[in-house]
């Protein structure tokens, strides 16, 4: 009887619905279908639909009997192939994240295996590439953020800083003169003055160690230009949120509530200081606990952490935190810092919470929220600056004398820092794709540039090079497109999902590799074509499409796989 069915005037994926249909509900059938039918049928499915259960309904017309509706159910398998028999072994694996919210512990939810969701995996690995290659770039200028003994001029911050310090997170301030703030005398009481002397003494020290630890320490510097003494009551809100995270989860190591989670960015975002210590008191509760079994555990809790104190060292290596307004072209520019460093760090966010489950090794009900926090994360983002500009323009001074000084490194402790990087990269590459040849080949890609970089002042330099190198929102997009192209490449070449996403992280690795070997050839301080007229028009007009066409794909979800 199917053999004779024609294919009706509609035909609607994803559950769709006939009005027709819907006034005569009792005529709906359900059932699947053979290969042969399907082609004889001549069905055709969109090679873009997304892996998962699925349906079409057809209209049956027989010899002058009425018409009826029958909708044929089948499955599109995460390597995606067709069954009509609507059976996908391997989205069974896959369960409803609905279903997971009640999960309490660590043992109710489902195994997780990314090889089983390899869009996902590739899109996180695409994302990851190009944010690493953006953030590793700026290179210790990452860290130079203004000694607080140069400031430096408007006409200096022209032709260097809005250009050359683009992504660096590198603090662009310009004063000669005191702000309404710095000519309170409420700063030169003596508990004030103790507090900014124990600040910069520490980073001080530390700095040529770790610079990273350093920015965190340095972070909330604004808060201390803002409201002195009480920006201190933030760390024992962070230690108590940290602690009741973990037991609101009887300490097992696991992401904590929504709200909490968004609880925990708040405070990271403000001051990456309280984020740290949120996320280190609810690390050492669950440690307490006795729940750190395996790896899995210790990677979910890492996570976690992650969420709550890097949007703002995303954010401001991204863009600039701090930025003097003079001129149209540097109002241009702060325009700029928001929309990139809040679009660009929800995006980074989403992935990290859409790779919490390949951390942990199993299905996590916080995915479904994914976008939630990826949103709420860029509206901190745009809140976090909009205070650094309050207290640039009140307390510019006093944001300089709150700066400490960045110490040079020496090359055993540049070695160290590297090789950290490098195992932690391993670490969380091997959980995604197991430990293989594509493993040992993308860390040798990544290690190498940060090993040479160690000796860059040895390498020659050239002006084309650095003047020529994509930076910033110019290197994300590019970074991001190739990897696109790459992975449609790879997976029409590589059907089978292992083999897919094993070669899709080396290859992705080849982009952002290549860029920062260049780098270390490019000459600091050339002369950038930016700075002409035409070069400013340029830079603008192409700096707004580039924007535009991420957004695009950050907010049209294009690498982010529907598949659950």
């Amino acid at each position: 009887m199917i053999r004779k069915i024609l294919l009706g005037a509609f035909f609607l994926l994803n559950f769709a619905t006939v009005a027709e249909a819907a006034q005569n509900p009792d005529e709906i059938l359900y059932q699947s279908i053979t290969q042969a039918e399907a082609e004889e049928l001549n069905i055709e499915i969109p090679s873009n639909e997304p892996s998962g259960y699925k349906s079409l309904e057809v209209q049956i017309s027989g010899m002058g009997k009425k018409a009826q509706f029958k909708r044929i159910l089948f499955c599109k398998n995460i390597d995606g192939v067709i069954h009509w028999n609507n059976i996908c072994e391997d989205l069974k694996a896959l369960a409803a994240q609905t279903s997971l919210e009640n999960a309490s512990k660590r043992s109710e939810l489902p195994k997780y295996d990314p090889f089983k969701n390899p869009k996902q995996t590739t899109n996180t690995a695409i994302v990851a590439f190009a944010a690493l290659s953006v953030v590793t770039g700026a290179g210790a200028l990452a860290t130079q953020i203004l000694d607080r003994s140069t400031p430096i001029t408007p006409s200096e911050s022209d032709s260097q800083g809005y250009l050359t310090g683009l992504s660096k997170g590198a603090a662009l301030i310009a004063t000669t003169h005191l702000g309404r703030g710095d000519k309170s005398k409420l700063w030169t009481k003596p508990i004030n003055q103790k507090m900014d002397n124990l600040v910069t003494r520490i980073g001080n020290r530390i700095s040529g160690f770790s610079p990273l630890a350093t920015r965190i320490l340095s972070d909330g510097n604004y808060q201390r230009s803002l409201i002195g003494p009480y920006s201190l009551l933030i760390y024992p809100f962070a230690i108590g949120l940290g602690i009741f995270s973990s037991l609101s989860l009887q300490q097992d190591a696991l992401p904590p509530s929504l709200g909490l989670i968004l609880m925990m960015m708040i405070v990271g975002t403000l001051d990456a200081l309280a984020g740290l210590l949120a996320s280190t008191t609810f690390a050492l509760s669950v440690l307490m606990g006795g729940h750190y079994t395996d790896l899995n555990s210790v990677l979910t809790v890492a996570g976690v952490c992650l969420l709550a104190f890097s949007p703002a060292l995303l954010a401001g290596a991204f863009r600039p935190f701090r930025r003097t307004v003079w001129d149209f072209t540097s109002l241009w520019e702060r325009g700029t810092d928001y929309v990139v460093a809040s679009v660009l760090t929800g995006w980074v966010v989403q992935q990290i919470v859409l790779g919490l489950p390949g951390l942990a090794g199993l299905q996590l009900p916080l995915t479904i929220h994914a976008r939630t926090l990826a949103l709420f994360a860029a509206g901190l983002v745009i809140v976090r600056f909009a205070l650094e500009d309050l207290s640039t323009t009140l307390f510019p001074l006093r944001l300089i004398a709150l700066q400490p000084s960045y110490r040079e490194r020496t090359i055993a402790q540049q070695g160290f820092a590297a090789m950290f990087k490098v195992i932690v990269f391993g670490v969380v590459a091997g959980k995604f794709i197991g430990i293989s040849i594509a493993l040992v080949i993308g860390v040798i890609l990544f290690s190498l540039p940060l090993l040479m970089g160690i000796f860059e002042d040895r390498f020659p330099k050239s002006e084309k090079i650095e003047r020529w190198m994509p930076t910033g929102i110019i290197e994300m997009l590019v970074m991001t497109i190739s990897g696109y192209f790459i992975a449609i490449a790879i997976q029409d070449r590589y059907p089978n999902a292992r083999t897919y996403v094993l070669t899709s992280f080396v290859i992705l690795s080849l982009p952002g590799f290549t860029l920062k070997i260049l780098a270390l050839f490019g000459k600091e301080g050339a002369k950038d074509w930016r700075i002409t007229r035409i070069g400013k028009l340029t830079y603008r007009v192409v700096g707004v499409m580039a924007l535009s066409i991420l957004i695009y794909i950050v907010m049209s979800g294009l690498l982010i796989s529907n598949t659950v």
